[in-house]
């Protein structure tokens, strides 16, 4: 496929217009380049996005120049990968014809496994540094039936109803306003297409651990609070991975509802549980509460169909 058939401009959505090193939209006269196949498509960026681009990428950057990367990778296979994939092959059957959308993909370890089994796989990421070690894995590979794009979610640069799969691995709760990111995704998803996202629970986990990288409960006064708290008080010192909400089940199936989805559900999200930040003497009650307790879940899935 075309670059073109797939991208459109993210602030008119209209088609773009390809060449070798960019791509033009006619409507809004603005150029989006395309460097070593990764196009930046940026319009205006969010205060909430700011920060979380600020703190992410300083992540990436470090992973980047040290090449731990790899060692994160394995961490992944060895913790994440199997879980991940079981819950959403349940969800949504990948197959030869599906094309995929990973956002938020960051280094792209889920991409880059899945891409013999589907027909395309698009990573779409606010840091530069996440999408460099993302390209290098995937060239080391062999793989070449991917797309990468470095945008923003809130406005995503693809044509509407095109992808049949979109995961989101700890994504939505980024933005502020969560509303119009759920919104974007019903909007490029195919009918029958299905949106799988991982999302931190609003619990006593959040309203107690969690503060220790500056989470924001989504409920009256608490979310005031913690933004007060965490932004203003201690200038998003604590804030690791910039702003980011935790939700109640409710919470997100009414955002699903409003965009338009159907068929939504909420559970918990099952991977390994790890709590490195813990000492290890707490580590086991701890991972046991988050397991089988639901007041200690640390994140939950939000499953949705167009």
């Amino acid at each position: 496929m075309l670059k073109s058939d797939i991208l459109c401009c993210p602030i008119c959505k209209n088609d773009l217009k390809e060449t070798k090193k960019f791509l033009f939209c006619k409507y809004c006269k603005k150029n989006y380049p395309i460097k070593n196949r990764v196009i930046k498509i940026i319009p205006n960026l969010s205060e909430d996005l700011e920060l979380s681009i600020k703190k992410w990428d300083r992540i990436y950057f470090d992973q980047l120049t040290s090449k731990s990367y790899n060692q994160e990778y394995k961490n992944y296979k060895k913790f994440y990968r199997k879980d991940t994939l079981d819950q959403l092959n349940i969800e949504k059957k990948i197959n030869k014809k599906m094309v995929y959308l990973e956002i938020g993909c960051g280094s792209f370890f889920l991409g880059q496994d899945l891409a013999d089994k589907t027909k395309l796989v698009i990573g779409i990421d606010i840091c530069p540094s996440a999408l460099t070690i993302a390209k290098k894995m995937l060239d080391e590979k062999g793989i070449s039936n991917y797309l990468l794009i470095q945008g923003d979610i809130l406005n995503l640069p693809i044509k509407k109803d095109l992808i049949d799969l979109i995961y989101g691995g700890g994504v939505i709760e980024h933005f502020k306003n969560t509303q119009k990111c759920v919104n974007e995704l019903f909007r490029v998803l195919k009918k029958g297409g299905v949106s799988f996202n991982s999302v931190p629970y609003l619990n006593i986990g959040s309203i107690t651990y969690r503060q220790l990288w500056g989470n924001i409960p989504n409920a009256p006064i608490l979310k005031q609070m913690a933004e007060f708290i965490h932004i203003k008080l201690l200038q998003s010192r604590h804030m690791t991975f910039g702003y980011e909400m935790s939700f109640l089940a409710s919470t997100l199936k009414k955002i699903h509802r409003c965009a338009g989805f159907n068929n939504i559900k909420v559970d918990k999200f099952r991977v390994k549980i790890v709590f490195n930040f813990l000492p290890n003497l707490l580590k086991p009650i701890f991972i046991w509460l988050a397991t089988n307790s639901k007041l200690f879940w640390p994140m939950v899935k939000v499953v949705a169909e167009k």
